[in-house]
């Protein structure tokens, strides 16, 4: 079951981004472009409301197709062996 108190609390977060960075809408091209810590900050906003959505749509993927969890807890390497065996011995089995 997606943790729904947990999902609304990121995209409260993720508001949260939106107001931040809308502060700097008015900034002109010239201004953010001779700025490093404008660019900073508004690059490192970014990354962090994408991060943010990634993390909403990991877990209501991982809900909807009822992905094992031990997929999630390894790096993605050692996760595509783990698939990779258990497909090899499925089909050995067939």
């Amino acid at each position: 079951m997606v943790d729904k108190p947990l999902i609304l609390k990121k995209l409260s977060v993720l508001d949260e981004y939106l107001k931040q960075i809308g502060e700097y809408a008015s900034i002109s091209p010239k201004a953010y472009i001779d700025d490093w810590k404008i660019q900073r900050i508004v690059e490192r906003t970014l990354q962090m409301m994408i991060e943010t959505c990634l993390d909403i749509g990991e877990k209501c993927q991982r809900h909807a197709l009822k992905i094992p969890s031990i997929l999630y807890d390894r790096s993605p390497i050692s996760a595509l062996a783990h698939m990779k065996t258990s497909h090899s011995v499925h089909n050995s089995a067939e």
